[in-house]
């Protein structure tokens, strides 16, 4: 719309300031999967190209009217200046505390309307109208979750049991819930009204129109194939391998027919530019007439961005789709707590430790000569069977606390001190103090390593060894306390990995189902099943709640188990998830179907976006 008048006050504890003057341009935008509304405002903010005209902070308030009508209130979360003056803020609405705060609550015979007010008074989140859910749910035990969260399981909980759907919004600065019902007026975006531009694009990427499976005679066997002749002849041949080790031949084609069915597809997304209007935000439903792209009837909005120039132009950018997607989180009890019953076991390799491999280890003996003849360390300690290994201190810092495992040589497996070092030990080569006796035995073997703890170097070595006896008690009682706590979530891992694993090229992907008990489901449906089925643990539904989980690492730091999310596949952000199964691969559920694949190269590598670990 143009000749919309903006205006933007940001408020100190003390003042308010009318900043519109300063304003270049503002971005208010929203997503039906996230928990707040976010503003974007880009600010000439300087006098003389030297001097701020005001100095905005982090943690204030900021709010935007639209002809004299607010439809923004929030707190600034970031800022960033450059040297030409220009300034740029991003704010969210209050909303956006719902996911800063985690806490365990216990919830019984409530409804969700009463555990929200609850919530609100405990964090001090004001809250406005409030919609009765009706249902009074029995009993919630939530446990180290996000406020956000909890709400959203209460809510999901009302809809299995009434079928209503209550949505949450932010009016004013106060958290509001209402419930969702037909909406009857629609603002119809037409040609040569107020259509700005609309995009409706399809691809193939994805698509396989022939499928070959081999079964229990072989992955070399001929196996089953079946094509779309007519697709093959449209778009050329695109073909799938699979192996199902553990079906006979007979059984093979109605895997392979389904499994075509369902990757012979063209994947589709819906966008519109429009002149602006600020009624229209995820969420709403909008009526779509456009002749060359087709789009026609009505379509829910599952993203918004608005956008108002200061010159009083006002567009919006719409991601369009026929079914809505609203975030949902299934009630999992939390389970019993299990007894720890690990131990470690210094003549085998140490449960829950996270060893390095490549290693190669020999044996030296003063008594031999070799390295060190003379039966003192290069730290000056004695060399001591059992508690010495010579080690490149540029690899392993002299001083550190080791634990070695020898698979083939298991006896030599424990814990050691690195107090020795030698000319011909360079790289990850070890050197490991035997009696004479054995050296010759020792030989070469392969070998791996944890550093338990970094070494400062040869005083830190020569003050280790003097107390060896207690350095190495002290370590045995702390990796035995955590020895079931690392080997259960290891064996977590690989039963997540496992489970995602077994579904490849068995699911039809369905956008917002989660059904995957049932053959169909989406990426974010998939991933919270074989969490939750696995291993018991609940991660929310959608990709929006699922990027909340856990802590982000670096990519060279994944591990199976891990969640890997995607950016831009068919809207901005955060689009898609999957479940890291080795370095570089994971299973995810797509349009093409469930598949592992690679997230560092190709089409996914392209759109890679984050790792999080969900998991110890």
């Amino acid at each position: 719309m143009i000749g919309e008048t903006i205006s933007v006050v940001y408020y100190t504890d003390t003042n308010a300031y009318y900043i519109t003057p300063l304003v270049k341009s503002v971005e208010w935008s929203g997503d039906t999967t996230e928990a707040s509304r976010k503003c974007e405002i880009t600010l000439n903010n300087t006098i003389n190209g030297t001097t701020r005209a005001i100095s905005v902070q982090v943690g204030k308030e900021i709010r935007l009217f639209v002809n004299s009508s607010e439809i923004f209130r929030g707190v600034i979360f970031e800022t960033e200046v450059n040297d030409t003056g220009e300034f740029s803020l991003s704010a969210r609405d209050f909303n956006h505390y719902l996911t800063k705060n985690t806490d365990s609550m216990v919830f019984k015979k409530t409804k969700a309307s009463q555990i929200i007010k609850s919530i609100c008074k405990k964090f001090d989140i004001p809250y406005g109208h409030i919609d009765d859910t009706g249902y009074v749910i029995p009993k919630l035990i939530l446990r180290d979750k996000t406020i956000y969260d909890m709400i959203i399981i209460a809510l999901t909980e009302t809809k299995k049991k009434t079928g209503k759907v209550f949505v949450l919004g932010n009016e004013k600065g106060k958290l509001v819930l209402r419930e969702r019902k037909n909406q009857v007026k629609r603002l119809v975006i037409t040609d040569g009204s107020n259509l700005l531009s609309a995009s409706y694009s399809e691809s193939i990427e994805d698509l396989r129109n022939s499928v070959r499976i081999t079964g229990k005679s072989g992955e070399d066997s001929k196996g089953v194939t079946v094509t779309d002749k007519g697709s093959i002849k449209k778009y050329g041949l695109m073909r799938e391998k699979k192996h199902e080790s553990d079906k006979i031949d007979t059984q093979l084609k109605p895997i392979a027919t389904a499994l075509l069915k369902e990757l012979n597809k063209v994947e589709k997304e819906s966008n519109v530019d429009a002149i602006g209007d600020s009624s229209i935000i995820a969420g709403k439903m909008v009526q779509v007439s456009e002749k060359m792209t087709g789009l026609s009837g009505g379509f829910y909005v599952i993203t918004d961005s608005h956008t108002f120039e200061a010159n009083g132009t006002h567009t919006m950018s719409l991601k369009i789709s026929k079914t809505l997607e609203l975030n949902e989180i299934e009630y999992e009890p939390p389970e019993e707590a299990k007894k720890n019953e690990g131990v470690a076991d210094d003549g085998k390799k140490i449960k829950g430790v996270a060893y390095q491999t490549g290693y190669v280890a020999t044996a030296y003996a003063p008594a031999l000569g070799g390295i060190n003849g003379s039966g003192t360390t290069a730290s000056g300690t004695k060399v001591v069977e059992g508690r010495t290994i010579a080690v490149d201190p540029n690899v392993i810092p002299l001083g550190s606390v080791v634990a070695l495992y020898i698979p083939s040589l298991n006896e030599y497996s424990g814990l050691y001190l690195a107090e020795d070092t030698g000319g011909a030990i360079k790289g990850k080569k070890i050197d490991v103090a035997v009696k004479a006796s054995k050296a010759k035995q020792f030989g070469v073997r392969n070998a791996q390593i944890a550093i338990l703890e970094r070494g400062k170097g040869r005083s830190d070595a020569r003050s280790k060894a003097k107390k060896w006896g207690s350095v190495e008690s002290k370590w045995k009682k702390k990796l035995a306390e955590n020895a079931d706590s690392g080997s259960a979530a290891l064996d977590k891992r690989n039963s997540v990995v496992k489970l995602a694993r077994s579904f490849k090229g068995k699911l039809r992907y369905s956008f917002g189902s989660k059904n995957i008990a049932n053959g169909s489901g989406d990426c974010s449906g998939f991933t919270n099943y074989v969490y939750k089925k696995a291993i018991g643990m609940e991660i929310g539904h959608g990709t929006s709640a699922q990027i909340r989980k856990g802590t982000q690492i670096p990519k060279s730091s994944a591990q199976a188990g891990d969640l890997v999310f995607f950016q831009g596949t068919y809207r901005a952000g955060v689009s898609h998830v999957g479940i890291v199964t080795r370095p570089g691969y994971c299973v995810s559920l797509a349009s093409s179907g469930c598949k592992e694949h690679s997230y560092t190269t190709g089409y996914w590598g392209k759109h890679y976006m984050e790792i999080r670990k969900v998991l110890p």
